[in-house]
């Protein structure tokens, strides 16, 4: 298969020593501030062995009870749906080793994925965690994102985020959250012959450097991509990471946006809805700000 889904296969290793050592100098320390969404989706079996150790797949906490990542994060390798005891959910640190009193641990009562999700194509390449238990509103660190209701152009600047490897094959997750800039590409561009040639579909976005060096990488699948303050891209796929003329895929939260509303809502989780004009207005607010940037 010529893509490469960004799973960490090794969920038992992990970084003893320095970060720095292996960290591309476009990828730095995630902030806090800007990255309270970020959950860390874990194997529980594992994780209760060693914490952090189950890690494997990147999330965002969208509403209280509701955490949205990528559908292959959710499935096994005949492509069905894992049930619910797998996961568990944390979020709250930066440190993914580290168990302090601003960790959240979660259960997850039920897992959805996209109905059309292939496994093959990547289309459809989204699904939900619903939490046991809701995250309490005044938490320090972990807090909802707003998705975003106007998709990103070409040339804007976000930022994606995560515990995945900082280079291809390297055997080994980051112990912090770390983060890359990455440009929005035309898809007419990434869809060409020298790149991803006709495979991009509707509900994907590309994001990267056509030069390489700048990407997601494994163990980020389902993590965010995050575009002036809002939730864009949950990572998808790609060709290696970083690889030159083959950035990586999001799935594109503005087109799945009647989805995930309708999921949250009927999952009991906090629903907001948008009028027309409230649409309008927001992505008014969007388009005022001509680079995106978290």
């Amino acid at each position: 298969m010529w893509f490469s889904v960004k799973i960490s296969k090794l969920l038992l290793l992990f970084a003893a020593s320095s970060v720095a050592a292996s960290v591309d100098n476009d990828v730095f320390p995630a902030q806090q501030s800007s990255t309270r969404h970020q959950v860390s989706i874990r194997r529980k079996s594992v994780d209760l062995a060693l914490f952090g150790s189950g890690h494997f797949c990147g999330g965002s906490l969208i509403n209280n009870r509701t955490v949205l990542t990528a559908a292959h994060c959710l499935v096994n390798e005949e492509g069905k749906r894992r049930v619910a005891s797998y996961f568990r959910v944390v979020g709250g640190g930066l440190n993914r080793l580290l168990q302090t009193q601003n960790t959240v641990i979660a259960n997850v009562s039920k897992v959805i994925i996209h109905e059309s999700y292939n496994p093959n194509t990547f289309a459809n390449d989204i699904g939900l965690l619903i939490l046991d238990k809701p995250v309490e509103s005044s938490h320090q660190t972990l807090r909802t994102i707003e998705l975003a209701t106007c998709r990103p152009i070409a040339g804007s600047i976000c930022q994606t985020t995560g515990w995945g490897t900082t280079k291809y094959d390297l055997p080994m997750a980051t112990v912090e959250l770390m983060a890359v800039n990455v440009t929005i590409q035309p898809i007419e561009s990434c869809n060409g012959t020298g790149s991803y040639n006709g495979t991009i579909l509707d509900g994907m976005l590309c994001a990267g450097e056509i030069t390489g060096e700048k990407d997601s990488c494994e163990g980020d699948s389902g993590g965010p991509l995050v575009c002036g303050g809002f939730l864009a891209g949950i990572v998808s796929h790609g060709k290696r990471c970083g690889s030159s003329s083959y950035p990586e895929i999001y799935s594109d939260v503005v087109h799945f946006r009647e989805w995930i509303d309708k999921h949250m809502y009927t999952s009991g989780g906090e629903n907001v809805k948008f009028t027309v004009v409230g649409l309008v207005s927001v992505c008014m607010v969007h388009l005022v700000r001509a680079v995106w940037f978290v």
